[in-house]
């Protein structure tokens, strides 16, 4: 992405920006709340599980091991929320069981919600079996009966989960439906960010908003890269290119990290607030 700064360097300058205050406003509250959503749907999926952390505290908990997987590997976020939702009394099947629904369900659920944009942006070398493929495996994955074999794992670590609350298809459709309205409203805040910069066509919308989707998707599946830096914007890049000037699109999947980050920032900074206020008043 910066190499792509440097040689359209002349194209971005010569961009009529026009920035709006309101839209500026209303995106930044907007990703401030979806980031609060994000973690809420942790907590429903605990409480699926029969665990019952408050839900302030397991938002807090979400958001302080997000911080985490802007750390190489992709695992540190994961580990840190497995630390501190012990000090909750979430057992470890209880907990792997958590992350592992998470994982698949918004992954599954950013493809379907972002798979508009790879139908619109042409030259893209994909067949429908292959989004086909990837939703039958990633719905396997999470199908109760798959999970329940978990069970079956010697050890300790079979033991645990044949006592631990699986979940039913019900709740898991229930779960992914959440998930499915969330990529909705963030790819509805995305064309907000979107108009903030550049006025964006109604007929754009579709396109442009689920990109947003399908570009977390991509940071999903490359997990060694910290926090999906320079695989979310190169997938961006490209998705919305057949829609907008490349310097536009340049300008856009460069700047949605600094819009995602401050409201990843603002969102903890608040839950925080809002905890160590619950903590005094007790």
């Amino acid at each position: 992405m910066l190499n792509l700064l440097y040689e359209q360097n002349k194209q971005i300058a010569d961009l009529d920006f026009h920035l709006s205050i309101p839209f500026m406003l209303i995106g930044l509250v907007a990703v401030t709340v979806l980031f609060i959503l994000d973690a809420y749907g942790w907590v429903l999926i605990l409480r699926l599980l029969a665990a019952r952390p408050s839900t302030l505290q397991g938002i807090r908990i979400w958001m302080i091991s997000s911080i985490a997987r802007y750390i190489p590997g992709g695992v540190w976020s994961y580990m840190s929320r497995a630390e501190l939702a012990r000090h909750e009394n979430i057992n470890l099947a209880t907990l792997s069981l958590s992350l592992w629904l998470e994982t698949m369900i918004v992954a599954s659920s950013s493809l379907a919600v972002g798979l508009p944009s790879l139908i619109y942006a042409g030259g893209l070398q994909f067949k429908p079996w292959h989004i086909l493929g990837i939703f039958l495996l990633i719905s396997l994955s999470i199908h109760p009966k798959v999970i329940s074999l978990l069970r079956f794992t010697p050890g300790s670590i079979g033991l645990a989960f044949s006592n631990a609350k699986l979940p039913t298809a019900t709740s898991i459709i229930f779960i992914y439906c959440y998930y499915c309205l969330f990529w909705l409203l963030f790819g509805l805040a995305f064309v907000v960010f979107t108009n903030m910069l550049f006025p964006l066509e109604y007929q754009k919308w579709l396109p442009v908003g689920s990109s947003i989707a399908m570009g977390f998707f991509a940071g999903f599946i490359i997990l060694i890269v910290p926090g999906g830096i320079g695989v979310r914007e190169a997938t961006l890049y490209f998705l919305l290119i057949p829609h907008l000037p490349e310097a536009q699109a340049t300008i856009l999947a460069i700047t949605s990290r600094v819009w995602i980050m401050s409201g990843e920032a603002l969102s903890l900074l608040l839950v925080e607030f809002l905890f160590r206020k619950s903590v005094r008043n007790i």
